[in-house]
């Protein structure tokens, strides 16, 4: 492979993780990158048929990124004239949804995350034990395995990327033969030193509500180590509501409730059956996120679940 190869990810750190696979399997391909934040996909959408339309680009390379709410976006891509594409992906869709795209190439396991994935499908595994130790982290954190002896440092890692941001951080531990970067105990202390006491702000500011098995937090930062010291705590579902009218979803790993009921909840919340994962998912509100259709909103999603766990 000569030509240049398009990589269209996610922006998070189980992106990061592809992105490292990618280049440990092709360091001398030059390759482009295009981020989804999913709220752009339509746009980035546009930006890589530019770029196949100025370069004739003939490989188009896609871990982490769900079209399963934008099955357009993807349909797009895959008429592409002359185009060649892999998807690698853990999210969940309906049932068919590739049946429309037979001649891609689909990667697809929801019990992995889409690093791991990616390891395993290049051929990388045992190769090199760094990569390996960091694809290794990355599936903790991005499954969300909080009974493993590293789940602390999976969330630590997620913590100095989100710091660090993408770029920076994918060059730096390529140029360091796939280890971290030397000022990494120094920003996962600071950050957590922050994380303290801004959690401690909103405690003294009732900014984080509880009530029976749920809670409720209004914040546009440290939503997981919330989360985390909730779950902890007993607490079997966790809901954070930013400033921009962003809700996060997410029910204990053990919870009471079936698939079945689960599913109901996402359908009922986010308007989607198949988004996000089983456990965790994410929707923008549809009103403006002002004080009163906040507030609304998070007694919306309480009555949903309320209802939907006391079906017999």
């Amino acid at each position: 492979m000569n030509e240049e190869l398009i990589v269209f990810t996610h922006n998070d750190l189980d992106a990061l993780g592809c992105m490292l696979n990618i280049e440990y399997k092709f360091p001398n391909v030059m390759k482009k990158y295009f981020y989804t934040n999913y709220a752009n996909i339509p746009q980035i959408t546009d930006d890589i048929e530019r770029h196949i339309q100025q370069h004739g680009n003939k490989h188009l390379l896609i871990p982490d990124v769900s079209f399963a709410t934008d099955k357009e976006s993807l349909r797009r891509l895959y008429n592409i004239p002359g185009i060649k594409i892999t998807h690698i992906d853990h999210h969940l869709y309906p049932a068919g949804f590739w049946d429309d795209f037979p001649n891609m190439k689909v990667v697809w396991d929801k019990t992995k995350s889409a690093t791991l994935l990616t390891n395993e499908y290049l051929g990388n595994n045992g190769k090199n034990a760094n990569l390996d130790k960091l694809s290794y982290i990355i599936d903790i954190y991005d499954l969300w395995q909080y009974k493993s002896q590293h789940f602390g440092i999976a969330q630590d890692f997620n913590n100095y990327f989100w710091e660090c941001g993408i770029e920076w951080l994918f060059n730096e531990i390529v140029n360091r033969e796939y280890k971290l970067p030397e000022n990494y105990n120094n920003v996962v202390n600071s950050f957590n030193e922050r994380s303290k006491a801004h959690i401690e702000k909103l405690e003294s500011k009732k900014l984080i509500m509880r009530s029976g098995e749920m809670t409720v937090a209004f914040t546009n930062e440290f939503f997981n180590q919330i989360l985390i010291k909730e779950m902890d705590n007993g607490q079997q579902v966790v809901i954070g509501v930013n400033d921009y009218g962003i809700v996060k979803i997410r029910l204990h790993q053990e919870t009471k409730l079936s698939v079945d009921q689960i599913n109901k909840i996402r359908l009922e919340t986010t308007g989607e059956s198949e988004t996000g994962h089983l456990h965790a998912f994410t929707y923008k509100m549809n009103k403006q996120p002002t004080f009163e259709n906040i507030m609304h909103e998070i007694e919306r999603v309480a009555k949903v679940f309320e209802k939907i766990a006391n079906e017999i």
